[in-house]
């Protein structure tokens, strides 16, 4: 018995061209299962509750006012949700400035407020990272929050892992 007859066939069976057909939809459809019923690692991690202790510079008193305490805090761009606004703090505005006599001293900006929003939500904690909304969160690294009514662009002043 030859392997492949003059009909093409493998072992009188099966045609080679419907064989490799036949695989080809198998490793498709596998791949697809394989790809759908996938555990995502993300979802089986346990969050913790962290505050991110957020600051803005020199911002308006409309800017401030627009933020609201219970307030959700978002991404801008991303849309994923920080958590929940829980306190907000106005500090004046200040810079540096030189003087006549050529001393460096810090100078109050009117009309002008450092705002802290204290953001309060779920956060995975690893070693490598905390993640809040979906993206990494660190100590300086810049980010934009929106809220309802305000949209500003600020950086990440504090962690707190509420333990």
């Amino acid at each position: 018995m030859k392997i492949i007859d003059k009909r093409g066939r493998l072992f009188g069976l099966i045609n080679i061209i419907d064989l490799f057909i036949s695989i080809v939809l198998i490793a498709l459809i596998g791949f697809g299962a394989y790809k759908v019923f996938k555990v995502n690692p993300t979802v089986a991690v346990n969050t913790e509750k962290v505050t991110m202790v957020y600051m803005i510079q020199e911002v308006r008193d409309v800017t401030y006012n627009a933020i609201e305490e219970g307030e959700i805090a978002k991404d801008y761009d991303k849309n994923t949700v920080y958590g929940k606004i829980v306190k907000k703090e106005a500090l004046p505005a200040t810079k540096m400035v030189n003087t006549a006599d050529g001393r460096m001293v810090e100078a109050e900006i009117p009309n002008r407020f450092d705002v802290k929003i204290y953001i309060e939500g779920d956060a995975v904690v690893s070693k490598t990272g905390v993640y809040m909304g979906n993206q990494e969160v660190r100590v300086g690294y810049p980010v934009a929050v929106k809220g309802r009514k305000f949209g500003v662009r600020g950086f990440v002043y504090d962690l707190i892992i509420n333990e």
